[in-house]
């Protein structure tokens, strides 16, 4: 049986045949895809489905039009979700997840860009995630999120072990290296990112714990690194660490990084992360002992990854967030920036910064000022 088998099939709901046609096509190569008009769905559908993407706009649906009862009349793919959730619940089939699909989620994201804040939407209307509709050079990365969604579902267990085998399953689920010698202290670093292990994640059959990897772990500096904040525990700018990590010429950079990075699950979603605690134990030991010198971590970045990365002339260097509160690849110096606390920010992330000169011209910004910065801004 073929890997793309193994991943089972992801339902696509969607009131324009074509619309759904052209999802189905994009993933193709990918993983097996079956295309449903809203009324057409059927329990078996449900049943084989580890993902299930419903168009947000369902405007050709005759029977449900037809319908007097306003309960039986849902009038967007957020409300569908929510029913044929409710109807795998009856059913007790295996672990499934939903996720919006639509051209429209600048009508989900308020005053806000919906690109790079998809987490923040789909926390916002109980789903796992939302996708954008759309053709583009954004079509393979879709593909990737969708299959790796799936994927992830799929190995998911059936039920979810009671809360003493709970932390087991999440090693394993996780893939924290068994034999490293940073193990102990990634799980110490997990268990402060307040993971389910109780009734939320037992009664959802694991989805939960991808919700918790999507929504709170991933987007956010947490257990796992993403190039820009990698870049900036180096001293080094973000940009020139993007640049050559995905080019042909990082491949020095990639086998030297490999060992610490993230395969577990969820792990080709958004681009690669990397463990804080196996960084961290990789600086130590290379700095002999001096992880915070800045000549000694740029050395280490140049001499060990490649010479071609920048060093950041900045003395303490931060990630500075845009005005729609995502991480850029700019370093701002510490002294030089204020916390602010967006909504859902967790708090077992690392601080949320901008510069102070930001928050000064910006009131959005300025009102999230936490209170220790609040007074540097008069």
């Amino acid at each position: 049986m073929s890997a793309k088998a193994n991943r089972g099939t992801v339902l696509i709901i969607d009131d324009e045949d074509a619309s759904g046609n052209a999802i189905k096509e994009i993933l193709r190569d990918t993983i097996r895809a079956k295309v449903r008009a809203p009324g057409d769905v059927t329990e078996a559908d449900l049943r084989q489905a580890k993902l299930v993407l419903v168009d947000f706009k369902l405007a050709s649906w005759p029977v449900r039009d037809e319908q007097d009862t306003p309960s039986l009349r849902p009038q967007d793919g957020i409300a569908l979700a929510a029913v044929l959730r409710s109807n795998l619940e009856q059913l007790k089939a295996s672990p499934t997840a939903f996720a919006l699909i639509s051209g429209m989620l600048s009508e989900l994201s308020g005053s806000r860009v919906f690109t790079n804040r998809e987490h923040a939407i789909a926390k916002a209307i109980d789903l796992e995630w939302v996708f954008a509709k759309g053709s583009g050079p954004g079509q393979e990365q879709f593909a990737t999120s969708v299959t790796s969604l799936a994927d992830a579902v799929a190995k998911l267990p059936k039920e979810w072990p009671q809360i003493e085998q709970s932390r087991r399953m999440l090693c394993k689920l996780l893939a924290i290296p068994p034999r490293a010698a940073w193990h102990y202290r990634a799980l110490d670093d997990v268990d402060r990112s307040y993971p389910p292990h109780d009734i939320l994640v037992e009664t959802s059959q694991g989805i939960a714990l991808l919700r918790w990897l999507l929504h709170s772990v991933l987007p956010f500096p947490t257990f796992l690194l993403d190039y820009r904040y990698l870049a900036a525990r180096l001293s080094i700018e973000p940009s020139s660490l993007r640049r050559i990590l995905f080019s042909k010429q990082g491949a020095q950079v990639r086998k030297v990084l490999h060992r610490y990075e993230y395969s577990g699950l969820l792990a080709s979603f958004s681009g690669p992360r990397w463990w804080r605690a196996g960084i961290e134990h990789w600086i130590w030991n290379e700095t002999k002992g001096d992880p915070f010198s800045k000549p000694a971590l740029q050395t280490l970045a140049r001499a060990k990854m490649a010479r071609a990365l920048k060093p950041s002339q900045i003395e303490k260097p931060v990630i500075s967030l845009d005005d729609q509160f995502r991480p850029t690849d700019d370093l701002i110096e510490l002294s030089s920036a204020v916390q602010i606390g967006p909504d859902g920010w967790p708090p077992f992330a690392d601080a949320a910064w901008v510069s102070l000169d930001a928050a000064k011209s910006n009131s959005t910004l300025a009102a999230l000022v936490t209170p220790p910065d609040r007074a540097r801004l008069f």
